[in-house]
C-alpha cells in the first residue's frame, strides 16, 4: 500500500495529465465531424455514438437487405435490418393530428410532451451524439432524417449533436459493414428530456403572411410541379402555392451514388448549383411544403449544411394553410381554395 501512495505521489502529476488527455481524447472522438457522416466515419465511432435507425416499414428491420439481379449483378433494392446497436424510430409518430379551426387535421408538428415521449420510448439518452440513419434507398428516406432532425433541434438537442448518415443504411450495407436482423426492443425508457419549443426555428401563420409582404422571404420546398399548381398529393386536395413563393424545388437538393444510395450534396456543390439556377439569397426565410417532409430536408440543407441563419420552418405547410381556409394561388394565377 506503501508502494502504491509513494508511486501515487512521485507519478501523481504526470498521472493526473495523462488521465485528463484520456478524457480529452475520448470527448474529442464523440464530437460530430458535420451535419453528415460517412459509413466509414460511423464504423469506426460507432460506440460513441447514438444511432438511431428511422423508417415507415419496421418490418424491414428484422428482414436481410433484398437484391434483384440487374445487368449480370446483384443491385440493392430494400436496405433490410439495421446497424448492430441501433435505436429505432416510426416516421409516422413524428407527426401528430391537432384540432385546427375546427378540423382534425393531420400530419402537424408533436407537441414537447409527445415528442419527449416518443423519444424515451426510443430509448433515446441525453449528452450524447446522435446519428440518424434513412434507408438511404429513396429520397423521401433523406427528408424523414431531415424531419426528424429539425424537431430533436426544435426541442432542445443542441444542432452540433445531430448529424445524418449520408446515404443511409443502403451505404452501409454497399460499404460491406455488418447489418443486424434481430428486433430492436426496448427493455427500459430512455432519460432524454424535450425542452419548450425554440420558437426562432419556427414560423406561424402571422409570420408566413408577413413573408408573402416582403417578396423572396417565403421557401417553397416541393417538387417544381407542385410549385407550378400542375398537381398536388392526396393530403392536399388542392393545386397551388403560397402567394409571394418561390421555389427551391427538392430536384436539386440529392444525388444518387452509383451504388443505388441517396446522398445529400457538398455544401460547395450546393452554392454550385443554387448559383446556376440563379437562386438567390435564402436567409432570412421561411420554407414550407404539404406537411413539413419536404421543408425540413430543405431546412436541414440550408442551416445545417450552407449554414445560413434565420431560417424557419412553417411546419404545417399548406395542410395547415388550407385548412385554415386561406387562399392559395392555383394554375395561371387564380385563387384557390379548400372546398369543404
Amino acid at each position: 500500500m506503501r508502494i502504491c501512495r509513494s508511486l501515487f505521489r512521485v507519478h501523481g502529476v504526470g498521472l493526473g495529465l495523462l488521465l485528463l488527455f484520456w478524457a480529452g481524447s475520448a470527448q474529442a472522438a464523440t464530437v460530430l465531424p458535420g451535419p453528415l457522416v460517412t459509413p466509414q466515419w460511423l464504423h469506426a465511432h460507432a460506440d460513441e455514438v447514438q444511432i438511431v435507425d428511422l423508417r415507415d416499414d419496421l418490418n424491414s428491420l428484422t428482414e436481410p437487405p433484398r437484391y434483384i439481379q440487374a445487368g449480370g449483378r446483384k443491385v440493392l433494392v430494400q436496405s433490410g435490418g439495421h446497424i448492430p446497436d441501433a435505436l429505432s424510430v416510426n416516421v409516422a409518430a413524428l407527426r401528430e393530428p391537432r384540432q385546427i379551426a375546427g378540423h382534425t387535421v393531420r400530419f402537424m408538428l408533436p407537441s414537447a410532451k409527445d415528442f419527449q415521449g416518443i423519444m424515451q420510448a426510443s430509448q433515446l439518452q441525453p449528452d450524447k451524439p446522435i446519428v440518424l440513419v434513412p434507408t438511404g434507398d429513396q429520397v423521401i428516406s433523406l427528408q424523414e432524417a431531415a424531419l426528424l432532425a429539425f424537431e430533436l433541434q426544435v426541442f432542445g438537442q443542441p444542432a452540433d449533436q445531430i448529424a445524418i448518415l449520408n446515404g443511409g443504411m443502403h451505404a452501409w450495407i454497399e460499404a460491406g459493414y455488418p447489418v443486424d436482423t434481430d428486433a430492436i426492443a426496448p427493455l427500459e425508457q430512455g432519460t432524454w428530456k424535450a425542452s419548450s419549443p425554440r420558437k426562432e426555428l419556427l414560423a406561424d401563420i402571422a409570420q408566413v403572411k408577413q413573408a408573402q409582404r416582403s417578396h423572396g422571404r417565403l421557401i417553397d420546398a416541393r417538387p417544381l410541379a407542385q410549385f407550378a399548381a400542375l398537381y398536388h398529393t392526396p393530403v392536399i386536395p388542392v393545386s397551388g402555392r403560397l402567394a409571394g413563393a418561390r421555389s427551391l424545388p427538392t430536384e436539386l437538393l440529392y444525388k444518387q451514388a452509383p451504388d443505388g444510395s441517396w446522398h445529400y450534396l457538398t455544401a460547395d456543390e450546393y452554392r454550385s448549383v443554387l448559383n446556376e439556377q440563379g437562386i438567390g439569397k435564402l436567409s432570412p426565410s421561411i420554407v414550407y411544403c404539404n406537411t413539413g417532409q419536404y421543408a425540413s430536408g430543405a431546412w436541414f440543407v440550408l442551416t445545417r449544411i450552407l449554414g445560413l441563419k434565420g431560417v424557419r420552418e412553417f411546419q404545417g405547410g399548406m395542410n395547415e394553410w388550407l385548412h385554415r381556409g386561406l387562399p392559395a394561388v392555383g394554375l395561371d394565377g387564380r385563387t384557390v381554395r379548400l372546398q369543404r
